[in-house]
């Protein structure tokens, strides 16, 4: 087997790709005086290429499709429409050559299948030392982007192992503190609401609290008749509401709702935002919910007002500094509840009634 000459000078130059029975060849078709065609197999060092080269009446001869060229430059330009549309394959015909299959347009529409015959050559030592060096090359790039993608895997693992770490040491502070509950996942939660009942009672320190659901509005319904069968003459409630966009507040009252219509005191009431983990003390003397079975959930002069179908609409809301100023203390902003956004829907809302044991 001869060593391969260098052909002439190329003046135009093209590279293709093709997938052919499971292999991977690189095509450079070079234009000079004549058409060269080179090939070899991608992913695989042999040291070896398979090539030809083409006059303008050599490819006349193999198809008349060529006829219509006026020179070698015209030829060119075909072979480069072909590989363009995906109209060729590559084949390996014996040991010492390859088939590369093209597609050729004849006059009328039709289409000629022709083979063009690429022998086998060995490649000098120049292009078998630039061949090495790009497969290195691209090893090195190859290295470098796992390496990548292994670092960001760990770092996504690691975060994943500590976001169910930290889950399943909520759910289990959760399920010893016995709360039934679908809104409140996170343990500094449930101890943000904890510690504040504590302060809600005397000599409490020592004692244990124990939430008690007695409503839950995707269980039980989303309307007033609902939430006042289920909460109505039953003191010591608290409430927590989830929107749809994620934000969760509530209240605590301490006095039992009567169904008189009044608007009511209670100075152990508060509302609270488990997002800004912040609580809003009721003034002392002030009015702080209006104890009526027509509404569903009222606080004095609606801070948190929840309206009837409260899953499926958008008519629940929050109110003013200035109206909720007037029974609660720490309020900054106009609707700081929802992300100081007035109305909202629903995802969930929770009723427990607590107990100090």
């Amino acid at each position: 087997m001869k060593m391969d000459t260098p052909p002439p000078i190329a003046t135009k130059s093209k590279e293709y790709t093709l997938n052919s029975e499971g292999k991977k060849f690189k095509i450079r078709i070079n234009l000079s005086s004549k058409i060269t065609i080179e090939t070899n197999e991608l992913d695989k060092i042999q040291g070896i290429f398979y090539s030809n080269i083409f006059s303008l009446e050599a490819l006349v001869q193999l198809s008349r499709g060529f006829k219509i060229c006026e020179d070698i430059n015209e030829a060119f330009d075909i072979i480069e429409q072909i590989f363009e549309k995906k109209k060729a394959d590559i084949k390996y015909n014996n040991e010492n050559e390859v088939l590369l299959v093209i597609k050729v347009d004849l006059p009328g529409g039709k289409v000629q299948e022709v083979n063009l015959t690429l022998n086998k050559k060995e490649m000098n030592k120049d292009l078998l030392i630039d061949e090495l060096i790009v497969k290195v090359n691209k090893l090195e790039e190859e290295n470098k982007t796992l390496k990548k993608d292994m670092n960001d895997i760990k770092e996504r693992l690691n975060l994943f192992e500590k976001y169910f770490a930290e889950e399943i040491q909520n759910k289990k502070l959760i399920e010893e503190m016995g709360i039934d509950t679908k809104i409140i996942d996170k343990k500094e939660d449930l101890q943000f609401i904890y510690n504040r009942l504590v302060n809600n009672e005397e000599n409490l320190k020592q004692k244990k609290i124990k939430f008690n659901l007695i409503y839950r509005a995707t269980r039980d319904g989303d309307n007033s008749t609902s939430f006042h069968n289920k909460v109505d003459n039953k003191k010591s409630i608290l409430s927590i509401v989830k929107t749809n966009k994620g934000m969760k507040f509530g209240f605590y009252i301490e006095q039992p709702y009567k169904k008189t219509g009044n608007s009511e005191k209670d100075n152990k009431c508060f509302i609270y935002s488990l997002n800004l983990k912040k609580i809003y003390n009721t003034k002392e003397g002030a009015c702080s919910y209006n104890d009526t079975s027509y509404d569903f959930i009222n606080l004095y002069n609606q801070p948190i007002f929840i309206k009837d179908n409260c899953l499926t609409n958008n008519e629940s809301y929050t109110c003013t500094k200035s109206k909720a100023d007037v029974s609660f203390i720490g309020f900054e902003k106009d609707y700081e509840l929802n992300n100081c956004e007035k109305n909202f829907t629903v995802q969930e809302i929770e009723t427990f009634q607590i107990s100090f044991n």
